[in-house]
């Protein structure tokens, strides 16, 4: 069995996830394809996630591959979680995860107290009132005679693929979206001869060639899929699948057989590859096995309790530190680092900090040096997006 140390993965994950500035490319939806989607969760970190990856990234490509050219669409799928995916394919992905959040669903509607014909009735007035048109959830609400419910019903549409999330209502930072009908948007999409087991065995393969080599439990995290699932996905896919062994871990792991053959030939760079993350970004998330690219006693600094990564400053894949933006009278970037880095390293932070500061704020910035940090661990939920405001 191979034996790879956690050096030479990260950077092939890397390289695969468009995070070495020579894997950085154009075409935004090659980019989505290639990483396994954009965690859209967070408006701003579909944007952020784009800017590190791209050449010349500026928030308008994004929004037209989106909205304009509609090579790429928001739907719920892994992990009961909404992905910007490439449209050609959500049918498969939609078909792949959507028994993961039905359930979800029947219990949604029973604890706000709404039966299935209370919840049709509504969604029958939504259709209506976007029939021909793109509004928001305010929008719609004027036009509807029974507003109770209506933002929940409308979430549950999109889960449905009755409706998609289209643009925001105002800027790139604004959480409010605008709809539209799913069939209306996407006309020609088809889900007909769709079979669900096939689908669910393109999705693991796609996660070995987006986020590979991994664990089957970080095939678990990712997919959604239960176990017995994984397992017996992992057994149809065994003649395309090696095992390797990343030393000083002791676990098995899986790759792809062209994924090996790759990896056997790859030559690290000697450069220090300094890298920004936003929150929630797929190379943090992709994994549920963190050792190979964060500290035991690192970890409750970049993870909530419930496994929700914080925006990230990695330093050859590995994590060094922790960044925020805070917006005020004065644009501000704060820093945090985890261990005190070389002056040669930390010079490197910076320059990119200034980089991705003048990308959010469109002018120059001010760099703040955070001392302490308080562990997410013990924080409230969402405090992943602002793991510096109490600095």
């Amino acid at each position: 069995m191979d034996e790879f140390t956690a050096s030479e993965i990260n950077y092939f994950i890397l390289t695969k996830q468009h995070l070495v500035p020579e894997s950085r490319i154009e075409d935004i939806s090659k980019i989505v394809y290639d990483i396994g989607g954009l965690h859209a969760t967070s408006q701003t970190t579909t944007y952020l996630s784009t800017f590190f990856r791209a050449i010349d990234f500026r928030k308008e490509d994004l929004e037209k591959e989106i909205y304009e050219k509609k090579n790429l669409g928001k739907i719920r799928c892994m992990r009961k979680t909404i992905f910007i995916q490439p449209t050609e394919l959500i049918p498969r992905l939609f078909i792949a995860t959507k028994k993961q959040y039905s359930k979800r669903h029947e219990d949604y509607l029973k604890n706000l107290g709404v039966t299935v014909d209370v919840y049709e009735k509504a969604a029958n007035a939504i259709r209506r009132i976007l029939t021909g048109k793109v509004l928001s959830t305010a929008d719609i609400k004027k036009e509807i005679s029974s507003k109770e419910y209506t933002t929940h019903f409308i979430t549950l549409m999109c889960d449905q693929l009755d409706l998609i999330r289209t643009k925001p209502v105002k800027s790139w930072r604004d959480k409010r979206h605008t709809y539209s009908l799913f069939k209306e948007y996407f006309p020609e999409m088809s889900f007909e001869g769709i079979n669900e087991e096939e689908s669910m065995k393109f999705l693991v393969r796609k996660y070995f060639e987006c986020l590979g080599p991994a664990t089957e439990t970080d095939i678990v995290w990712w997919t959604g899929f239960n176990k017995t699932q994984t397992r017996r996905i992992l057994q149809e896919l065994e003649g395309q699948i090696e095992k390797i062994q990343i030393k000083g871990i002791d676990k098995e792991y899986l790759i792809l057989s062209e994924d090996l053959k790759k990896l056997q030939t790859i030559s690290k760079t000697e450069k220090s590859v300094v890298t920004l993350l936003s929150d929630l970004d797929p190379y943090l998330m992709g994994h549920k096995d963190r050792e190979r690219y964060v500290k035991e006693d690192h970890y409750s600094y970049l993870f909530d309790k419930s496994g929700n990564a914080t925006s990230a400053i990695l330093l050859n894949g590995r994590v060094i530190g922790i960044w925020d933006f805070v917006s005020s009278k004065k644009s501000t970037i704060k820093i945090f680092f985890l261990e005190k880095p070389e002056v040669s390293i930390k010079k490197q932070v910076l320059e990119e900090v200034k980089r991705v500061g003048k990308f959010i704020f469109d002018e120059e910035i001010t760099i703040t040096e955070c001392k302490e940090m308080e562990p997410l661990k013990g924080r409230i939920p969402g405090e992943v997006l602002t793991p510096l405001k109490h600095c």
